[in-house]
């Protein structure tokens, strides 16, 4: 067994700990029914609503409800575009920043997207390890491959752009756009997309599909405060300056594809090799307090 050792968050390990104590029991249970035999199964009944168009492998990646889906984001961020300068200066109104509960929502939401919507696929998949649940883990890495699909794209887009962030143009120029300007990364010409929006999108579109796979009756729920978080991640990123209403837009497009679209393909191919790797990761505790990462020979 090869090992490493990595510095582990107590707070956020135990966050996530609490968390998965609602659902890995039901994953456990959903799996087991999986290998019972088709005959041996309960009929379907109408109490369960229907995720379909989300959980469902596809033998097409891509389907025209995501065509459709992709068109519609893209649409409001062309229309939205035009109201970059107005919308960020109204969100920058010193009423607003002066206002306490604006300021720490900002904070709150802004830790959503980066480092919540980051940490959150791999404190899952650590938890799943740790318990020996195979359905834990297995949404832990979806969400992390959705996260990294997401931040790829978008890096490779923020350096090719070359945005000028509000800030760097006192919110006066929406359009201060140069190519390749971004690269390697400056800070003052990475705006668009947003990085925090692609991540926290990512997630919701993510851990929303995953949900529709193995717990139906919720992925709605589960939807709606997912992608609740991330508009509002997306607002703090205007609120503070960082970002301009269009490049929230943007990610939000890069997010939800790459969520959808990774877990699905995951899901339609359970034997891929990215997957086997990722179940042999194993993790522990150290006596230092440390945390010890290995890979073994199965899960």
């Amino acid at each position: 067994m090869t090992m490493r050792r990595a510095p582990l968050s107590r707070t956020l390990g135990t966050a996530a700990l609490l968390g998965l104590a609602a659902i890995s029991p039901a994953r456990a249970q959903h799996a087991d029914s999986l290998a019972a035999p088709a005959d041996s199964l309960p009929p379907r009944t109408d109490s369960i609503p229907r995720v379909d168009s989300i959980a469902r492998p596809s033998s097409s990646m891509l389907t025209r409800r995501d065509v459709g889906l992709a068109a519609g984001i893209a649409a409001a961020a062309l229309a939205i575009a035009p109201l970059d300068v107005s919308i960020t200066r109204l969100l920058r109104s010193p009423d607003l920043q002066r206002s306490t509960a604006w300021h720490n929502g900002a904070v709150v939401f802004d830790w959503y997207g980066a480092p919540g919507a980051m940490y959150a696929g791999p404190l899952l998949a650590l938890a799943g390890s740790g318990w020996r649940s195979a359905a834990v883990n297995d949404v832990g890495i979806h969400v992390t491959e959705s996260y990294a699909a997401a931040a790829v794209v978008t890096f490779a887009v923020k350096g090719l752009a070359g945005r000028a962030r509000p800030y760097a143009v006192n919110s006066s120029s929406a359009y201060d756009f140069a190519l390749g300007r971004g690269y390697p990364h400056r800070e003052k010409f990475s705006s668009f997309p947003s990085g925090h929006a692609t991540g926290s999108f990512a997630f919701a579109a993510a851990i929303t599909s995953e949900m529709a796979h193995h717990r139906p009756a919720h992925a709605k729920l589960v939807g709606a405060l997912a992608f609740g978080g991330a508009f509002l991640d997306g607002v703090s990123r205007v609120y503070r300056d960082t970002h301009w209403p269009s490049d929230v837009a943007a990610g939000a497009l890069v997010g939800t594809m790459s969520g959808l679209l990774v877990t699905r393909y995951q899901h339609a191919h359970p034997r891929n090799r990215l997957d086997a790797l990722a179940r042999r990761l194993t993790f522990a505790p150290s006596a230092d307090g440390n945390l010890v990462v290995g890979v073994s020979s199965g899960f």
